[in-house]
């Protein structure tokens, strides 16, 4: 009976990680939504994906699911022995992740503003449920999106620290994505002052959730092994 009721108990706890995790990924692509349709820039790492919607036919979920599971593949190159099998969650994760994308990107559409002011609170409301959303994908001590994952990725190989990269790395999906956008579309698609507004304000609003709620049982998520 103490066997029996120890298993009902994890497996309830396991399924209020993951009802989190979908909550969160609900609440994330929620706020990209906002931001994209406030015709004032995406956020820095939804940049590349939405260009790629814009100069082939297909939606930004898709491409976003297309440009993910080429991190998952890139971190395997990286990590070869190291990569843990547990990464691979991250492909069905970001599936229903893409797909909340184009379904709230269908809904918040419609209700793109027009003036400046407008869409400055769109994006900052945006913002803000972004950083709600990334918080509850992180407190739930799931899986790590792999836009996430192949920042985890390089800083174990390159042995610098994850803010560094993870810098690195949104500067480089901006870059690749203006450059696309100029050369092939003839100016730049979702990159705006919007997009700078979000690079900063995003990473500080988690930090102050996190202030306002921490996390008195901390634990890893399921991510890349940094050590055989």
């Amino acid at each position: 009976m103490t066997r029996l009721t120890t298993s009902s108990g994890r497996f309830l706890h396991l399924g209020r990680r993951i009802a989190m995790l979908i909550l969160g990924m609900e609440l994330a692509t929620l706020g990209i939504s906002f931001t994209t349709c406030s015709n004032l820039g995406t956020t820095p790492i939804s940049t590349l994906p939405y260009v790629l919607s814009k100069i082939f036919p297909l939606s930004f979920g898709t491409t976003t699911f297309i440009l993910n599971v080429g991190f998952v593949a890139l971190q395997w190159v990286l990590l070869r022995d190291r990569f843990s099998i547990l990464n691979l969650l991250q492909i069905p994760g970001v599936l229903v992740f893409s797909a909340f994308i184009d379904l709230n990107m269908h809904f918040v559409r419609p209700w793109s503003p027009d003036g400046w002011w407008l869409g400055m609170a769109m994006s900052m409301l945006g913002n803000v449920v972004l950083a709600c959303g990334i918080f509850l994908q992180i407190r739930s001590k799931t899986i790590v999106q792999p836009g996430e994952g192949i920042v985890i990725a390089f800083a174990a190989v390159l042995r610098r620290p994850f803010g560094n990269v993870k810098i690195a790395s949104d500067l480089t999906l901006v870059t690749l994505a203006a450059v696309l956008s100029v050369s092939v579309l003839g100016g730049l698609v979702g990159l705006r002052e919007g997009t700078a507004v979000s690079a900063v304000l995003v990473g500080l609003f988690v930090k102050a959730i996190v202030y306002f709620f921490p996390d008195r049982h901390a634990g890893e998520p399921h991510q890349v092994r940094l050590t055989k």
